[in-house]
């Protein structure tokens, strides 16, 4: 994979903040001293059940085969991950967390559920301090999404994903274009690839209606123009002068043809695809997916991976999602103590450490990490080119969504609006955002926020 200089800098950057992992990882990691568990084994023969999705995702692979083998060693609790599907897991994580027969323990969330289950979650704040763990190793968007902007820790930071610009360094070098610091910088891009003839869509986004990740890149151009979702006083505001400009640099790729027609339908993973299989010269989407592009079937695909921060707005700032799953205990499991031992091997940066550079075998060779000093780690980031080091770069600035629970209700009211501005090129800006904003405002008034 190449890298530029751009990326090598912001590499040199990260790696200039390196802490002392490598010893830590030196030590047995079967001892339990390693990760402040207790070596009389109180819970012996425990058995605990960790509510969670998606089993084959490397990371999460990765900590149950782990974890099998090491943390039941030590302390002789076993943990039993769950397997429901993504489609399925927010239902299934509310259900079981307000039910107070639950049989799991653990649970995982998106920071967007998190509003809907923090009555149900054991507080962290004494653990953490209890535990010694350095709450300062985790990004300030991170700390936001595991305590709700709160002062109590309701989960600790578990898989994160910062967005990055994935892009093909042959193509931006054809055009003579660095990597593009801000939107605009995107749309000068664009038009140079369509103005040398090549046979390549400049970008591929997506804008169609799956979950909410139309509004991934949304989010970046409102905060980067200097705008945003709410006010302080939670009235809605993304339509605004300054909203609807955003809107309409964030709508320009597919109206202005640099992202092909089909992208209006598209979600994130299939915009990926156009890069990953050579249609596509740049996407904008969380870091998991890198792999994608450098294990690419296509060698000027793989040959030509490149990865840079997410583009920010000219003349304004670099601000993009920092998406999140804590990891927490439910208040009502009879074995919280031991749910507690758990979180103190999951969430050790040397067990993050040795599942980042577990590489041998491909259904565990993953990229994920949220501790900075793992991010910032020299060995991890030459396992992984550089890319740990590009994510400490875009989580300095960072942001969370609006941590209160009607949010989830308005996500898809959002999403709706932008898929039709996408669809409808016709479509007026200001009317549809205004729309939109008539929507937002009425579900915070049933709410009781404007009283």
């Amino acid at each position: 994979m190449k890298l530029t200089s751009k990326i090598l800098l912001l590499l040199a950057l990260a790696l200039f903040l390196v802490l002392p992992l490598g010893g830590a990882l030196a030590q047995d990691v079967m001892d339990p001293a390693t990760f402040g568990l207790d070596a009389s084994k109180p819970y012996d023969g425990t058995e605990l059940k960790f509510l969670i999705c998606c089993s084959t995702a490397p990371q999460f692979a990765s900590a149950a085969v782990k974890g099998a083998a090491e943390f039941t060693e030590m302390t002789g609790i076993s943990v039993s991950w769950g397997d429901l599907p993504f489609g399925s897991f927010q239902e299934q994580l509310y259900l079981e967390a307000t039910n107070p027969n639950t049989e799991f323990d653990i649970v995982a969330f998106v920071d967007a559920w998190g509003t809907n289950i923090y009555d149900f979650l054991h507080p962290l704040n004494d653990f953490v301090a209890d535990a010694g763990i350095d709450w300062d190793d985790y990004g300030p968007a991170y700390q936001q999404a595991s305590t709700g902007n709160s002062d109590t820790i309701y989960g600790l930071p578990f898989r994160g994903h910062p967005l990055m610009l994935h892009y093909r360094a042959d193509v931006l070098e054809a055009v003579g274009m660095e990597p593009p610091a801000t939107w605009q910088d995107v749309t000068a891009i664009s038009q140079a690839i369509v103005d040398s003839g090549m046979d390549i869509a400049p970008i591929a986004m997506y804008y169609g209606l799956n979950v909410d990740q139309n509004l991934f890149n949304w989010y970046s151009h409102l905060w980067g123009a200097g705008t945003d979702i709410f006010d302080d006083n939670w009235q809605p505001i993304f339509n605004n002068e300054t909203g609807v400009a955003a809107t309409e640099q964030y709508l320009s790729y597919v109206r202005d043809g640099y992202s092909p027609a089909a992208s209006v339908a598209w979600n994130e993973q299939e915009a990926n695809q156009e890069l990953v299989q050579g249609r596509a010269a740049m996407f904008v989407g969380w870091w998991w997916m890198a792999s994608r592009m450098t294990n690419a079937e296509l060698p000027e695909v793989a040959d030509n991976a490149a990865f840079a921060p997410a583009p920010g707005w000219a003349g304004g700032d670099t601000a993009s999602y920092g998406y999140l799953w804590p990891v927490g205990v439910l208040a009502q499991s009879d074995d919280r103590d031991a749910a507690l031992e758990y979180l103190k091997w999951l969430t050790h940066p040397v067990t993050e450490r040795r599942i980042v550079l577990d590489a041998e075998d491909p259904a565990l060779d993953t990229n994920v990490a949220v501790r900075l000093s793992v991010l910032a780690d020299e060995e991890v980031n030459e396992v992984h080119n550089g890319l740990q080091g590009v994510a400490s770069a875009v989580l300095a600035n960072a942001r969370t969504i609006p941590l209160i629970p009607e949010y989830t209700e308005i996500v898809p009211y959002l999403a709706e609006m932008i898929n039709e501005l996408a669809t409808d090129a016709g479509a007026d800006v200001q009317e549809v955002l205004d729309r939109g904003a008539e929507d937002v405002a009425f579900v915070m008034e049933a709410a009781g926020y404007y009283d």
